[in-house]
């Protein structure tokens, strides 16, 4: 269904560290509802805002690599980059016209007596909040405690909420777009256990919750589509956008997306795939099997082919549709998925990739024409499964020192194919690979004590240093003849 208001929606990561799967989710998600709405006929804007809030642990440095992992992602906005510290003014503003409306009210309370009063709540089995120590203080006792000291928190009262805009109820509901399936059913949380919170630090500075709503405010947010662990933070923050009188019809939408596990069912972590997206860029996954991966996690999308374009999926994408449950990220289903796009793009474009994200150098060139190389490229690429493997494939091709370790230990047989090489290729001066490779292998074949699997196994190690790799028939077809024969003769030398 189309509509005559624009739709805003936002990404709001905080540039505390690197874009990781589930931030790099919650962007993709933002990212096809812009674009599915825009499809059917809907203005639609995608704003990127930085909440850097956290003065101790956001840098520029984290700001950047989220932006180039973005971009990498194919992830484009309307608006922004825009950063909560170049606002601290605004927030100040309206910090101070809830003061004066009775909303906020200075708090005196060190840290030492904060940590006290929640520490003999949680003893006594209670949830801990604060409760309203400094939000009576007569004139005569504010005084007092500016005296002996000059900083104070703002907290929001959260009775004067009830009392005014919540029609003297406790319970504050609101209809997730994700969460709740039917039209009807809401989330909900009472408001006597999130008691007053503060929205303005010591510092000076707002805290996450209060910037979010006056970022949501001033760049008329209409929907917030964003990670389940922000529930709770929901609450807060439709009571302090009513206080700033925002009316209820007019809140933004709330979508909150499930927690991505790993496989066994645990939080993401490091060794899960917890890391930065630009990690898995140079581990040789491509940002089409990224995306794509992620898109299709909670199944907001109808069957495609995990290898359809931005569009398709974007046409496809039913935010309605989302599971409501936590999602498993794995990473071997993001290997398999990398795979198929290794197999679709042509060599050409691989050998793009390789140069511009893997940094392969052009040293092929001294043994190749461009022309033989991205065939060599056609069959190192024929299975990988990420472009390091590629990479890997790709240097059994090229000039390489043959390791001193691999015949340390005797072995009569493999030395003996070592010297029907050397005397049938080397040592004749015939051809080994290319069309010759046929006729030197027939020879081996006849002339060695080793037959089947153990022969040509041994035979793959001697002339490719590994044991595994593309079919050995067609690397001594593609090979430079003057790689092979060096190699050949580097093998002799050592056993003699």
């Amino acid at each position: 269904m189309t509509s005559n208001k624009e739709i805003r929606v936002r990404f709001a990561p905080s540039p505390t560290g690197g874009l990781h799967p589930g931030n790099a989710r919650v962007a993709i998600f933002n990212y096809l509802f812009v674009q599915h709405e825009k499809a059917i006929g809907n203005n639609v804007k995608y704003v990127l805002r930085m909440e850097d809030t956290d003065e101790e642990r956001s840098t520029l440095d984290y700001e950047a690599s989220i932006i180039d992992d973005l971009k990498w992602l194919g992830i484009n906005w309307d608006e922004g980059p825009f950063r909560q510290s170049d606002r601290t003014s605004r927030y100040s503003e309206l910090a101070q016209q809830l003061l004066e409306k009775g909303f906020l009210y200075k708090c005196y309370c060190s840290e030492e007596e904060l940590e006290q009063e929640r520490s003999v709540q949680v003893k006594s089995g209670k949830p801990p909040r604060y409760k309203g120590k400094c939000k009576n203080l007569t004139a005569e006792e504010k005084a007092e405690k500016e005296k002996k000291t000059k900083t104070c928190t703002l907290r929001f009262d959260v009775d004067k909420f009830i009392n005014e805009l919540n029609n003297s109820t406790d319970l504050l509901t609101y209809h997730d777009l994700i969460k709740n399936k039917e039209a009807r059913s809401v989330m909900s949380n009472p408001l006597h256990v999130i008691g007053d919170f503060v929205v303005m630090k010591q510092s000076g500075t707002p805290t996450y919750n209060f910037a979010v709503v006056v970022d949501d405010i001033d760049m008329k947010i209409t929907h917030v589509f964003r990670g389940e662990d922000h529930v709770s933070n929901t609450f807060r923050q439709i009571m302090i956008f009513r206080a700033l009188g925002v009316k209820q019809e007019d809140l933004p939408q709330y979508g909150h997306l499930p927690m991505l596990l790993a496989p066994d069912k645990t939080k993401l972590s490091k060794r899960s795939g917890g890391i930065p997206i630009h990690e898995y860029k140079k581990m040789g996954f491509l940002a089409e099997a990224m995306f794509n991966h992620l898109a299709f996690l909670g199944g907001g999308i109808k069957i495609l082919d995990e290898t359809d374009e931005k569009n398709l999926i974007a046409e496809s994408f039913e935010y309605e549709h989302t599971a409501s449950s936590a999602c498993v990220y794995d990473v071997e289903k993001l290997r398999h998925i990398n795979a198929k796009f290794i197999n679709k793009i042509d060599a050409s474009e691989a050998l793009k990739l390789l140069t511009r994200d893997m940094a392969l150098n052009d040293d092929w060139k001294k043994s190749y024409d461009e022309k033989d190389f991205i065939g060599i490229v056609a069959l190192a690429k024929d299975g990988a499964r990420t472009l390091l493997e590629v990479i890997s494939n790709i240097e059994l091709f090229m000039p390489y020192t043959v390791s001193e370790e691999e015949f340390l230990d005797t072995n009569s047989e493999r030395d003996q194919i070592i010297n029907i090489l050397y005397d049938h290729g080397v040592s004749s001066g015939s051809l080994i690979s290319g069309a010759d490779w046929k006729n030197i292998k027939d020879k081996i074949v006849s002339s060695s004590t080793l037959s089947g699997g153990k022969l040509f196994k041994t035979l793959r190690v001697i002339l490719t240093g590994k044991k595994d790799g593309p079919p050995l028939d067609a690397i001594m077809t593609k090979i430079n003849n003057d790689i092979i024969v060096e190699r050949i003769k580097k093998a002799k030398a050592l056993v003699g």
